[in-house]
């Protein structure tokens, strides 16, 4: 697993007199900035003044946050200049004007302080709200400021993090998602004065019993603030809830279905759904469980099954599968494929390892420099599946994924140390604020997103796709049921715990049944001495115990890369984790079957090696040309033997419904 690394805040000493050399002046000149790496483009600026400020107390914090935020990566000095430092220096005159005596900002308490900024704002003409990218954002006003005010409020706080009332994930030493950039639980939306009570039972379910994960911790909070918000509007002198009745929860259950669910955001708010509400009641539920069941003083004196019903869950309406699984379908991938060149190379390798092994994008994102594994039957990806909590997963893969891991590989190891990649991820982040973190998988999908907008990448209805990262995680899932792999060995190569989710894949059209059932005539299968012989597929039927009429309904379901594998589903496949050859060519497999629809295939294949026998001759590879022969010539003769066949015309009835020596009497 990851370690966990912070840079720390020294709050031992006064702001003033950490401020040496080049950082304790008032004017800071471009021509003298120590980092020349993170000058950025500023070529219209000479300096940067703080003499404005008459308070230096506030204004040697507004020079420290600064300092803090170049030696630690967090921004170039153009960056600094022409983004940060406006709004920030209309702040800290703010906050000079309206509180000329205070000797930090974290003097004045946070939501009287914005409530005053906010009000001054608006009296001036300045937006509390901006619109971007089509949606309502708050303002660059208020975010820098309150960026600023919580640098502050961590820096002067001395108490462990598990009792402020924002954790920083980093500090509390557990496992958490770096290809995320949302590293804090926030209890700052929990109204006094049940917001220790919230922080205790999070305390004992994340830190100590360790029964949650910190992504649950954050969705509880997303929800839990509502409770309290009622709770606290209803009974303002309240501070527990023993005398809590089932007045109150239906009370609350009123309050739910009429209160937006964004809440207090500018951006989110929408009508309350039925899983808004069932979280909502959930979590109240075990919020009160857990008091209960530790006898907190702080309980409820009614049992929790007295307060809640079940009845007060709303029933979730059934998804049908489009609504259900969103994958990536395959008219969509070769779109991708053909603009993959334009993505950011970086980007394009964990789009391919995605679509390549189904591990969740949080999971490509973490992946070790030394993710790669050569067993005897070919190349595995070996990486953690954080989700179930389950280590050195490992999935097949083809030669050319190797090859891209490899060149990553190659871009990262030069520059990569124990200090910017303690983690030796395969795709860290070496530079700036997130430095040490793994790759930020928002970044890749807003990176599809607008790749689908510029090279219009549409879906079946002519809109523009829009991708979300789990969606290739889905589309592996669906492949490898629909191309016949029992769901066992997809739940295993999935890492899922149970076969639930698995089933949610198999899915399987039936006008694709029927086509590719149309095709099965006149194929080839390998004997057990590795030649080509015409292919009988009511023999082999019956020596894999099926039925003719199973695999009339079910052909496409076992259909591979290379051809089809008759074998009955109860069976074991014997060769299923083999791959570095196909092992039903290679192992001689009766079950293997291969018709006319498969010419392409092979053309492609024999092509590929000849071009790469070419190369190795050249280079001098012999070694390379003798493993290389083999496969080759095996392919010919299979090439060879379906050309010689008779394609399939016409869907006549007896090509329809009858096989072998059926066809001939017309069943």
């Amino acid at each position: 697993m990851t370690s966990n690394l912070v840079t720390p805040l020294n709050n031992k000493n006064k702001v003033e007199d950490l401020l040496d050399g080049y950082w304790k002046s008032d004017i800071w000149e471009v021509e003298e900035f120590p980092y020349k790496e993170r000058l950025g483009k500023t070529s219209d600026r000479k300096a940067l003044d703080f003499s404005f400020l008459n308070n230096v107390y506030i204004k040697s914090e507004f020079k420290y946050y600064g300092m803090f935020g170049f030696k630690n990566e967090w921004w170039l000095l153009s960056t600094f200049i022409y983004q940060h430092f406006p709004y920030l220096k209309f702040f800290v005159l703010f906050l000079e004007s309206v509180y000329p005596r205070i000797k930090s900002v974290r003097e004045v308490y946070h939501d009287e302080l914005f409530a005053n900024y906010k009000r001054h704002l608006v009296q001036i003409g300045k937006p509390l709200i901006m619109v971007r990218d089509g949606k309502k954002r708050t303002s660059y006003y208020i975010n820098f400021a309150k960026a600023y005010y919580r640098f502050f409020d961590d820096f002067y706080d001395e108490r462990p993090e598990h009792e402020k009332d924002r954790w920083n994930i980093e500090r509390l030493g557990i496992p958490y998602n770096m290809s995320r950039r949302d590293k804090f639980i926030s209890f700052e939306n929990i109204k006094q004065p049940f917001r220790e009570l919230v922080k205790k039972y999070i305390y004992q379910n994340l830190l100590v019993q360790q029964s949650i994960t910190h992504a649950t911790a954050q969705n509880i909070l997303k929800k839990m603030y509502l409770f309290f918000d009622y709770i606290v509007d209803e009974y303002p002198l309240w501070n527990d809830l023993n005398a809590l009745t089932r007045k109150d929860i239906e009370g609350f259950l009123f309050y739910v279905r009429n209160t937006d669910m964004g809440g207090r955001s500018h951006a989110k708010n929408r009508t309350p759904s039925n899983r808004h509400i069932l979280e909502s009641i959930s979590n109240v539920k075990r919020l009160i469980e857990h008091m209960q069941d530790y006898e907190w003083r702080e309980a409820p004196t009614i049992p929790v099954h007295m307060l809640i019903y079940p009845d007060d869950y709303p029933k979730r309406k059934h998804k049908i599968y489009e609504d259900h699984i969103k994958h990536v379908p395959d008219y969509v991938w070769e779109q991708v494929q053909e603009n993959l060149h334009k993505l950011d190379s970086e980007i394009a390798r964990i789009v391919i390892l995605m679509e390549a092994s189904g591990f969740r994008i949080s999971d490509v994102c973490q992946l070790q420099i030394d993710c790669l594994l050569y067993k005897h039957d070919g190349w595995w990806l070996v990486g953690d599946q954080q989700k179930v909590n389950m280590e050195e997963h490992i999935v097949p893969i083809s030669e050319e994924i190797v090859s891209i891991v490899k060149l990553q590989r190659e871009v990262i190891e030069p520059n990569s140390t124990n200090e910017n990649n303690p983690n030796h991820f395969l795709f860290p982040v070496l530079k700036g604020k997130n430095k040490g973190k793994a790759f930020s998988q928002r970044r890749v999908k807003n990176a599809l997103n607008r790749l689908a907008s510029d090279c219009h990448i549409l879906d079946r209805n002519g809109s523009v796709f829009h991708f979300k990262n789990h969606a290739f995680r889905h589309r592996y899932g669906m492949n490898l049921l629909n191309n016949g792999m029992s769901i066992l060995h997809v739940q295993k190569l999935m890492a899922h715990t149970g076969p639930e989710m698995t089933l949610t894949y198999a899915r399987i059209l039936d006008s694709t049944l029927r086509k590719e059932w149309e095709k099965v005539q006149n194929a080839i299968r390998i004997d057990n001495e590795g030649g080509i012989v015409q292919a009988d597929l009511s023999e082999q039927a019956e020596e894999n115990g099926l039925e003719l009429e199973w695999i009339r309904h079910n052909m496409d379901s076992i259909r591979l890369d290379h051809g089809f594998c008759i074998k009955s589903p109860k069976l074991s496949c014997d060769f299923l984790e083999q791959t570095l050859e196909p092992p039903c060519i290679k192992n001689n497999c009766r079950s293997f079957h291969v018709d006319s629809t498969f010419l392409d295939y092979y053309n492609d294949q024999i092509l590929k090696m000849e071009t790469d026998i070419e190369i190795y001759d050249k280079t001098g590879r012999t070694r390379s040309v003798e493993l290389i022969q083999p496969k080759l010539k095996k392919f010919k003769e299979i090439r060879n033997s379906i050309k010689e066949g008779t394609g399939i015309l016409g869907t006549q009835k007896n090509k329809r419904e009858y096989v072998g020596n059926e066809r001939d009497s017309n069943g």
